[in-house]
């Protein structure tokens, strides 16, 4: 593959279907693909935020794609993502998580080297 291949790759945008950001998903109501980050499904015309929800992992209430807090319990989505991509490091004698890199294991004093 040469300069100009990488070059006609960015020119072409993104492949077909996917509209750049997003998922694909079929259109419950006629089966039309739809990116999920559309606001209406190209075909039928359906709001594609009533057609695809997702499920609370507290209360497992249904809410909108795009919510930030529960509509029922108020669990934050935004926060429970911060926490799952923050790194823990692990004692590997105590199993103690850490949320940053230490020389001695604070709940054992197992020095690391």
């Amino acid at each position: 593959m040469g300069l100009g291949d990488i070059f006609n790759t960015f020119a072409k945008g993104p492949p077909p279907g996917s509209g750049g950001k997003g998922q694909v998903q079929k259109c419950p109501n006629c089966g039309e693909k739809v990116n999920l980050s559309m606001e209406r499904c190209p075909k039928c015309g359906v709001r594609v935020k009533s057609m695809f929800r997702r499920k609370c992992p507290k209360c497992q209430t249904l809410v909108e794609l795009d919510a930030k807090k529960c509509t029922k319990c108020r669990f934050s989505f935004e926060a429970e993502l911060e926490r799952a991509n923050k790194t823990f490091y692990v004692c590997p004698i105590c199993g103690f998580k850490m949320e940053a890199m230490m020389t001695q294991c604070p709940a054992c004093n197992t020095r690391f080297m």
